[in-house]
């Protein structure tokens, strides 16, 4: 029985088995279809451009590029950058211990695989999964696309496929050798060197050919990260890797174990050769500018992202590292030539410019304990209606000193961090330039003023015009959504504190690592825009001559910071700071239209002034290159700079006799301004039509002269099955598209590139006609969803003023409670105090006239707080008679005084 039993359930587990093996099966098939369906159209564009990349791909590619030049804005060349060709070699003149030992070390199966190496895909996995330990999975090929080739150092599905497609193409066009070649001769090694001849000169100034075994190692060691294994910034990880490449060759039979066990106790032996070429733009601050934008832009379009805030100092610190080393990289990319870079730089208005600030400084000779001038100095200066550098100072000279300032020159802004942290945000709030707060101690320690005490209720115009902390430190605290550091995130302030994301402090200039003159200068020109930022550059564009394509191209992309109404209402109160507060030294004598802020920190280390006028902004910093007290006469140098550079820009831009631009919303009547909602800007639907009516107009004139039935055929050589194809594509993504309609603010972005990639597909469609009605469509979607952003925006303003608006009435009612309070108390001291009188006059008392003054006093008081008491007339025999009563405390008191008076006398 027992033995049955268990042939039973035996049984029965036999016939589970399959059903379970078919559901595991089901399910997997089941996962490859949604995940194909969700990533497959994708996948399947992402392997044709793959395979579209390796199509034109040349020998030549991989070969010593041709110069960078650098255009001003006319076209002329300003500067050409250029690396020796020299340092390209043949596989045959290579080192074999080079290629052996790379292959050792960074892809065993070099000479097996096809490209890709599905082992090291699944070892690389492995090693992740089960022993927390990262291995790249990438062969030789596959780092030689990622780095030549795609330029792109991003962590993406697509990047990873688009690669080793490539990777595959590659080898069929290329033997293993000539891979091998590219790879050796284009990989990076730091410092800006490029393949392992540049590096083995840079390093230890000898040719490759001559490397010992522990100098090759090293080489052979820095690919995997330049940074990290940097032999001049970090030589003992250098040993370290250095030790574990010998340790490879030795396991893979390249060196002996006693060449290994010499090699690994001998020292690092580097001879660092500094290059001699004419790569020198320290010279030229605009110059020098134009290169660190176009390292930066390089940097993006390889996949890097910018960030400005953090989550904590370690997370500051780590972004810092990956930040270093993409600049290093492209850095070297773009001294390594193929580039043209064309930027705004006028030489005429920067040689001037850098001559007026000069001038300002000729008769501050001295010199710092490192032989530089003091005090020094950095200016930029912005062109408002773009948003570019239009020129840049960053130090007295650059003979001997090759800082720009104007750059890498982070100092205390001072006081002119208030109208970025304090003013415009509370004017968004709803403050206006003639509300009032108190001047009083604040803060912990406390805040002080540059002036002694404190001066009581101001209006945040005067508290503006003379550079009141305490008003400013308020004003930042009483933003509880700090909102000014989100601001200055938005524009792009790169030293941010994560640890003063709610510190007050900010707002009196307080930032613990600094800004520049370029950063506080775009901020600044931001206020011109109605609070549009706008990244600062000298950039117009960068083309890739190599691959025919563009790098980069200033469409000049406006951020919303600050809204309308506080930008101009900033402006309008900065001006007063010139014409009645610190700044009047900074007033132009050709153009009364400016505005601007003084800034000066403690001990007066520092020296700012940021200046304005509808045209253009300018931010001046002076100090020592180690901070020290400056004189009286060195602090006012900012504000004569800006006001010799701003008279001639005047002159230079021809700029005509306008104010900044008012809002139609704000009211100006005097030095006071109100906002007046009536006034609203037109609907949101007559902006949008505004805006694509033109583009909509212009679309359909050049369509209208074009075939619109037959051109796919007779022009493109499709069939009807294939145009079909592609218009079915277009009009699928639109129907996804539509399947998820824009719900919140943060969905904008992702909306607007699928929108991009339908355009991309609508741009392969070439009937016309269908064309046509794909851009119609994609036309009102835009609209749409620019709508949608509107809104949102719009139910943030109104959101904004409905909650001024209850504060507002919340304070009123305090203050009514607070006033009835001080009435309630002070009655019964009347009342007492009027008896008194009376029988001190019916008694007729020595003291009958100080207790008639006191009773003076507390009627005044009483009425002060909005209360009534009656005019009181008191006889010799201390009777009383009132007649009326009054609010007005200086009235009243007269004809209390009077009556009284007259009681007495005809006593």
């Amino acid at each position: 029985m027992r033995k049955k039993e268990m042939e039973h359930r035996l049984i029965k587990k036999r016939k589970k088995w399959p059903w379970i093996l078919l559901t595991i099966v089901v399910l997997i098939v089941l996962s490859i279809g949604a995940f194909w369906w969700k990533y497959g159209y994708d996948i399947k564009n992402t392997i044709a451009d793959g395979y579209s990349y390796s199509q034109s791909l040349k020998k030549s590619d991989f070969h010593p590029k041709n110069s960078t030049v650098i255009y001003d804005r006319n076209g002329k060349e300003i500067k050409k950058l250029s690396q020796s060709s020299s340092n390209y070699t043949s596989i045959n003149d290579i080192n074999s211990k080079i290629s052996k030992g790379l292959v050792a070390v960074e892809d065993q199966r070099f000479y097996i695989h096809h490209g890709v190496d599905p082992y090291g895909i699944m070892r690389s996995t492995v090693s992740t999964l089960l022993h927390r330990r990262t291995e790249g999975g990438s062969t030789l090929t596959q780092q030689l696309v990622k780095n030549v080739i795609l330029q792109d150092q991003s962590q993406n599905l697509t990047r990873k496929l688009k690669e080793m497609v490539i990777a595959q193409q590659l080898e069929k066009k290329f033997t293993k050798q000539q891979i091998l070649e590219f790879y050796i001769n284009d990989v990076y090694m730091g410092h800006g060197s490029y393949g392992f001849s540049a590096a083995s000169d840079y390093y230890f100034s000898q040719n490759q050919k001559d490397l010992s075994i522990d100098k090759l190692a090293v080489l052979v060691g820095i690919p995997n990260n330049p940074v990290y294994y940097d032999p001049v910034a970090f030589p003992q990880r250098t040993v370290k890797r250095r030790n574990m490449i010998l340790y490879i060759f030795y396991q893979r039979g390249l060196i002996s174990k006693k060449t290994y066990q010499t090699a690994r106790t001998r020292p690092l032996g580097l001879k660092i050769n500094e290059r001699k070429y004419d790569n020198d733009v320290s010279n030229n601050y605009a110059l020098s500018y134009a290169v660190f934008n176009a390292t930066e832009e390089l940097m993006k379009s390889a996949g890097f992202t910018m960030r400005y805030d953090f989550k904590d100092d370690a997370d500051r610190n780590a972004y810092n590292t990956k930040y270093q080393q993409a600049y290093e990289r492209a850095h070297g990319q773009l001294m390594d030539g193929g580039y043209t870079i064309r930027t705004t730089i006028d030489e005429t208005v920067q040689s001037k410019v850098e001559a007026l600030v000069n001038n300002t400084y000729k008769s501050y000779t001295g010199r710092d304990v490192h032989g530089k001038l003091a005090p020094q100095v950095s200016s930029t200066v912005i062109d408002n209606k773009t948003g570019d550098v239009i020129a840049i100072v960053g130090g007295r000279t650059t003979d001997g000193d090759q800082v720009n300032r104007a750059i890498s020159g982070y100092r205390q802004p001072g006081s002119t961090a208030k109208p970025l942290v304090a003013y415009a945000p509370a004017f968004e709030r709803g403050y206006l330039p003639q509300s009032s707060v108190i001047d009083s101690a604040i803060g912990t320690p406390t805040i002080h003023n540059w002036y002694s005490g404190y001066t009581g209720s101001n209006t945040l115009r005067h508290a503006l015009e003379n550079s009141i902390n305490t008003i400013a430190y308020k004003l930042a605290a009483s933003d509880t959504k700090h909102t000014y550091y989100d601001d200055l995130v938005k524009m792009e302030f790169a030293r941010l504190s994560p640890g003063q994301k709610a510190d007050p402090r900010l707002a009196i200039g307080s930032f613990t690592y600094g800004t520049t003159t370029t950063e506080m200068a775009s901020a600044y020109s931001s206020f011109s825009r109605g609070g549009q930022f706008i990244h600062p550059s000298n950039l117009s564009s960068i083309y890739d001559n190599d691959n025919d394509r563009y790098i980069y191209q200033n469409t000049h992309m406006k951020k919303s910071v600050y809204t309308k109404n506080a930008s101009y209402m900033m402006l309008n109160t900065m001006q007063s700071v010139i014409t009645d507060g610190l700044g009047k030294a900074a007033a132009l004598d050709n153009y009364k239209y400016t505005a601007g802020k003084t800034g000066t920190t403690d001990d007066t280390k520092d020296s700012y002034f940021v200046g304005m006028t509808p045209s253009f902004t300018i931010a001046n910093w002076t100090g020592n290159d180690v901070p020290s007290t400056l004189t009286q006469s060195e602090d006012a140098l900012t504000m004569q700079a800006f006001k010799a550079e701003g008279e001639y820009l005047v002159d230079y831009m021809k700029q005509k006799e306008t104010n900044f631009k008012k809002p139609n919303t704000v009211t100006v009547s005097g030095s006071n301004l109100t906002v007046n909602t009536s006034n609203e800007k037109p609907s949101i639907q007559d902006i949008i039509d505004t805006d694509f009516s033109k583009y909509n107009s212009d679309q359909e004139s050049k369509n209208t002269n074009r075939l619109y039935n037959l051109d796919y055929r007779i022009i493109y050589h499709l069939t009807k099955k294939e145009e079909f194809k592609r218009e079915d594509k277009v009009q699928k993504a639109i129907d996804k598209y539509n399947e998820t309609p824009i719900t919140k603010e943060s969905q904008y972005n992702k909306k607007l590139s699928e929108l991009q990639k339908i355009r991309y597909l609508n741009a392969n469609v070439k009937r016309q006609s269908a064309k046509i009605d794909f851009n119609k469509q994609i036309l009102e979607l835009q609209k749409d969803l620019n709508m949608s952003q509107a809104m949102f925006q719009a139910a943030k303003d109104n959101k904004k003023v409905a909650e001024y608006e209850a504060e507002k009435e919340t304070i009123e009612t305090q203050r009514a409670q607070k006033r009835q309070s001080m009435v309630d108390k002070l009655m019964p001291q009347y009342n007492s105090q009027l008896q008194k009188v009376k029988d001190a006059y019916k008694n007729d008392d020595s003291d009958k006239a100080d207790q008639k003054q006191k009773l003076i006093d507390i009627m005044n008081e009483i009425r002060s707080y909005g209360g009534n008491v009656p005019d009181v007339k008191i006889d010799a025999n201390g009777n009383s008679t009132t007649s009326g009563s009054s609010g007005s405390s200086s009235s009243s008191s007269s004809t209390t005084d009077s009556s009284l008076t007259d009681s007495s006398s005809s006593d």
